[in-house]
């Protein structure tokens, strides 16, 4: 065992034993106090609090029932065997009524009930016959008596996570303060020589209240627990003027620290030994509160203050670190923007300071036709088809293939009597296209680029503004809607609440029956929630069960994405040389995103290469900082022109798959036709744009297409197809071949070669070739018992 695995061991055991202590502790104490509510009697006659603490305890805490069942039983011990008896037949009759299926009643009620019935039973069978009507009075206090507890119970043992979660209402602090004055009046008995165990509690109490909350806490807990005791022991009430003006002067000292507070508690006590003679205020008492008052001196200050902050929370405090909070993300977001304007000065404006621009001679385009005694039989009525010419000319040099330049280039000189000078002048034509391209362009992608620095400063203002709170508006109506379900998310945190990447964290009470798992909840009931709110599909992307600082689960719910994409590429270079002018990249912008680029540099050679596979890396740099795609397009055009290398562009095929919706988006810039297969029909997406780099057409539109379930996607660079033979021919052989293959059960490597085995045995290919293959499916759980098979989906669609 390596020391590492051996430091974790010891941890995780370490992580156990801690978390035991924990049980015993909690255990003891829920022990002592049943022990003390069973002890405790009200009216001198009624037993009523054992029931509803086994109640709440049962229902809330189960894990520590049995510590309350001892602990009850053993209190009723000293009571009486009876009582014993008693108890125990109350705790089964209110378990058989909770377990009666048609007839579920609240659980006050049931408490009640069958505290009263047991009762009933038994004095009946006591006196053998109808009860005294003393007694009658006894049992309808007391079954009165655990009705109302129980609800104070309710109010006050609320889910463990709550008790560090939540701050202390005024209601649940007095439902603590009667539940603690139950168990003052089963100490009663427990007086050590001359020390006695309730009084010592109280003047610790009113104490420790008066530091926290000054008068009116101490006033409050004084008069509570005065009157409380007074009524249980139908006596000494003249102790609630006691306990209630020992609260009030406790709290007025409290602006003098805790020593003001421990003499301002000891001074009504002394008063009302020379005032009222009739209390019980001898030795026993005196010695207990001064015990109280030093060991009230000797809590340490942060107990007090975490106390505080429940009861009393200080806003400003959130406040300020609410602040630091958004100075620190506000921060964050002025830096990743400050990156991204540097980014674009280094791509664009220090590049185009150091490659001007030469300026163009102007020549009237085709003066040499209008001159030439010919011009009727090349432009006129005789028309031989010299239009024609010119425009697959301009188209080829948009192209930039050098076959096909020759050729047009061949048929030009074979027609024109004038050649040279024609050429001289379609060049200069198509210089001043570019210009007027690039001129264009560098306006559309300053407008683009203004547009995108725009919307991140919009977006860093709106997060000044309200970012602060979105998450907390969209985790308080996930909280709204999680409690109107009546589902118990006791801490909710959005992680992030970017579309298709959205990551939410629940906090959760852990399965309270055997056959409901800790993700069932979760499964049927937070995930429609959650679809509803944010109109997308989420997943459950992990559990886990914590036991600090209380027994809870965690359950992380991210976006879920509904497609999957698996892909092939098959890639050769001309002549199997080391160098092809193609490149590609497929990556994740997001779980949710899929990007595919497919760049063809012009030539086979390592500068072709070079140039494709810078274009790839801009591309991808563009996106990283969050570029919208058109602009990243026009961006690349106008950059990749502003070189001093003559006719060194490239082509780039660009698309997105949204793995979420569905959709794909494709930009497409001197790219070849992007195939979609389904089933047999075919889609085709092509773009007229030029190359990036040739500004001859200067737009780049984005086109979409919606996506099915079994859908094969085909990109390629345009050495696929020979310039030899006809492009029409070749284009319907590789459509045939791939639909033939892509409905068979063969792997996506499978079917790519063959594919492209099968059409080199007709076609010869002759340049550098890429070819993408992607295959879209349906993302099934591991655990679905029907899983679609490509033939029927391939039929659905």
């Amino acid at each position: 065992m390596t020391s590492i695995e051996w430091y974790n061991t010891t941890n995780v055991d370490d992580q156990k034993i801690g978390m035991k202590k924990k049980q015993i502790l909690i255990g003891s104490l829920f022990f002592l106090t049943a022990f003390f509510l069973a002890q405790s009697v009200v009216f001198e006659a009624a037993v009523p609090f054992s029931v509803p603490f086994w109640a709440i305890i049962r229902t809330k805490y189960r894990e520590y029932a049995k510590f309350v069942l001892f602990g009850s039983l053993a209190g009723c011990f000293f009571l009486g065997f009876g009582q014993v008896f008693i108890l125990a037949l109350q705790i089964v009759m209110y378990e058989c009524i909770m377990r009666f299926r048609y007839w579920q009643l609240p659980q006050s009620i049931a408490v009640s009930l069958a505290v009263l019935l047991v009762q009933i039973m038994w004095q009946g069978v006591m006196y053998q016959g109808l009860p005294p009507v003393l007694v009658q009075f006894y049992v309808g206090c007391e079954a009165a008596l655990a009705l109302i507890m129980t609800l104070f119970m309710q109010v006050l043992f609320v889910n463990s996570y709550e008790w560090f979660t939540s701050h202390w209402t005024y209601e649940k602090l007095g439902s603590g303060l009667v539940v603690f004055a139950a168990m003052l009046t089963g100490m009663q008995a427990v007086v050590i020589s001359y020390f006695s165990l309730p009084i010592f509690l109280l003047q610790l109490f009113i104490c420790f209240g008066a530091l926290v909350g000054s008068v009116p806490l101490a006033t409050v807990i004084g008069a509570v627990l005065g009157t409380l005791i007074g009524i249980a022991k139908l006596s000494f009430t003249g102790m609630l003027s006691v306990a209630t003006l020992t609260g009030l002067c406790a709290g007025m000292g409290a602006k003098g620290g805790r020593f003001g507070v421990a003499i301002g508690s000891i001074l009504p006590s002394v008063f009302f030994l020379f005032y009222d003679a009739t209390l019980p205020l001898d030795s026993v008492y005196f010695t207990s509160i001064a015990i109280g008052s030093i060991l009230f001196l000797t809590i340490p200050k942060k107990y007090s203050d975490r106390v505080r902050d429940k009861l009393f929370p200080q806003r400003e405090e959130i406040l300020l670190a609410r602040q630091n909070w958004l100075t620190e993300h506000v921060t964050y977001k002025l830096e990743h923007f400050q990156h991204f304007v540097q980014f674009m000065k280094e791509l664009v404006f220090d590049r185009f300071m150091t490659a001007p621009v030469e300026a163009a001679k102007e020549v009237s385009p085709m003066n040499t036709c209008l001159s030439c005694f010919r011009y009727e039989h090349c432009w006129g009525a005789k028309n031989n088809g010299m239009d024609k010419l010119v425009t697959d000319w301009f188209h080829m040099k948009g192209v930039g293939k050098e076959s096909a330049i020759h050729r047009v280039e061949e048929q030009i000189r074979y027609k024109c009597v004038k050649s040279t000078k024609i050429f001289e002048e379609l060049d200069t034509e198509l210089y001043r296209e570019r210009i007027n391209g690039q001129y264009f362009h560098g306006k559309k992608m300053i407008a683009l680029q203004l547009r995108d620095m725009s919307n991140h400063l919009n977006q860093l203002i709106a997060e000044m503004k309200e970012d602060t709170i979105s998450f907390v508006s969209v985790e308080k109506e996930i909280a709204e809607r999680l409690k109107d379900a009546n589902i118990e998310c006791f801490q909710l945190d959005v992680l992030s609440n970017k579309p298709g990447a959205r990551k939410i964290v629940c906090a959760l009470a852990p399965a309270r029956v055997n056959w409901e798992e800790d993700t069932t909840l979760a499964e049927r009931m937070i995930l429609p929630i959650l679809y509803e709110i944010f109109d997308e599909p989420f997943e459950i992307e992990k559990v886990i069960a914590c036991e600090i600082p209380f027994r809870h689960v965690q359950i992380c719910f991210r976006s879920a994405i509904s497609f999957e994409v698996e892909y092939d590429i098959y890639s050769m270079s001309k002549d199997a040389t080391l160098y092809s002018g193609d490149s590609h990249a497929l990556f994740q912008l997001h779980p949710g995103l899929f990007a595919i680029l497919l760049s063809d540099g012009m030539g086979q050679n390592k500068e072709a290469q070079h140039e494709s596979r810078k274009l790839i890396h801009l591309m991808r740099e563009c996106l990283n900082y969050n570029m919208n795609p058109e602009t990243a397009m026009h961006t690349l055009h106008y950059v990749m022109s502003l070189k001093q290398q003559d006719d060194m562009y490239a082509t780039l095929d660009f698309a997105l798959v949204d793995l979420q919706h569905g959709d794909l988006w494709s930009w497409k810039a001197g790219g070849m036709s992007t195939y979609i297969l389904r089933g047999k029909e075919v889609l085709k997406v092509e773009s007229n744009a030029a190359p990036v780099g040739f500004l001859s057409i200067s737009t780049v539109e984005a086109e979409k297409r919606k996506l099915k379930a079994g859908d094969v996607i085909l990109m390629h660079s345009d050495g696929l197809f020979s310039s030899v033979d006809d492009w029409d021919e070749q284009e319907e052989t590789f459509l045939a071949f791939a639909q033939q293959v892509a409905s068979t059960n063969k792997t996506i490597q499978e079917k790519l070669t063959t594919i492209m085995q099968s059409f080199q045995g007709y076609f010869e290919i002759e340049d550098d070739c890429t070819v993408l293959m992607l295959e879209v499916t349906h993302v099934v759980p591991t655990w679905a018992v029907f899983r679609p098979t490509q033939y029927s989906m391939s039929n659905s669609s």
